[in-house]
């Protein structure tokens, strides 16, 4: 099993200006010797994702992902305001550099910014024709954004964090979520993540609070287009990684072994070149 989604990091308030509130309790060092001890045995590999918005966090994954083998592999921050050529000529000597994301979310405007930063559109253009994929980090309400995104560049692969962090316990907020879902169904370079979901949901909330998010997503996508990631740290504020491997099992209880297996390592194997 791959673990698509998960961060480390040396804490600094400084570096770290989201960890607050009900994050408080990972606002301290997050390292592999933190997250091995919590690993199952069929955790065989990891993918590290950016967590903070500087040219230094990719020096600092890939010389975690030196130091452990566990780490396959690396989705790296991008800065779309410098020359794109030099970064990939840098990122492309870079084996285990697997792709890039960008914090969108916290733009001031995400959408604003997704649909008409220059430098943002022709850096993930040219991301794609290195066939690097790219990680689409967003809320809910940008999807309408996000989806004219993934129209416009569909060169590589894409993959929508934590399915696009849903607005959670609204029946409306569901529908239009789906009405979202699928319009990016018949775009097949387009891939989910299911991660990232108990911070949405808050630390109160079951994993029978997703159900219909899941199900939902493997009608729509089907399992060659869902991977699975644990956004440890994050996740770790309020569930345990155990916690975390429950949810897992119930969310997909009803599913084939095939289907099961898809999305806990196929679907990584592919989009990650593993």
């Amino acid at each position: 099993m791959i673990d698509s989604h998960l961060h480390f990091w040396q804490y600094s308030p400084d570096d770290f200006p989201w960890i607050k509130g009900d994050l408080a309790p990972i606002a301290k060092d997050m390292l592999p010797k933190d997250l091995c001890p919590q690993l199952t045995d069929n955790i065989d590999g990891i993918i590290a994702v950016q967590a903070r918005p500087c040219a230094a966090e990719n020096d600092y994954l890939n010389d975690l992902a030196q130091q452990h083998e566990l780490i396959k592999g690396i989705v790296g921050w991008f800065d779309f305001e410098q020359d794109a050529d030099r970064q990939l000529e840098v990122f492309k000597r870079n084996p285990k550099m697997k792709g890039f994301r960008h914090m969108l979310q916290d733009e001031k405007n995400p959408s604003a910014y997704i649909t008409h930063h220059k430098g943002f559109n022709a850096g993930v253009e040219k991301i794609q024709q290195a066939e690097l994929l790219y990680g689409v980090l967003i809320h809910q309400k940008d999807l309408d954004a996000a989806v004219q995104f993934c129209q416009r560049h569909d060169r590589h692969e894409l993959v929508v964090d934590h399915l696009a962090k849903p607005q959670m316990y609204s029946k409306a907020g569901f529908e239009c979520w789906i009405k979202m879902m699928q319009r990016l169904v018949p775009l097949k370079h387009v891939n989910l993540k299911i991660s990232g979901l108990v911070t949405e949901g808050g630390p109160n909330c079951k994993a029978e609070d997703f159900q219909a998010h899941l199900d939902m997503a493997l009608e729509l996508f089907g399992p060659e287009r869902l991977v699975w990631g644990s956004d440890w740290p994050v996740s770790y504020a309020t569930h345990s990684y155990t916690q975390l491997m429950d949810f897992w099992q119930q969310w997909s209880q009803q599913w084939s072994d095939s289907e099961r297996l898809q999305v806990e390592s196929g679907t990584a194997q592919r989009l990650y070149k593993l």
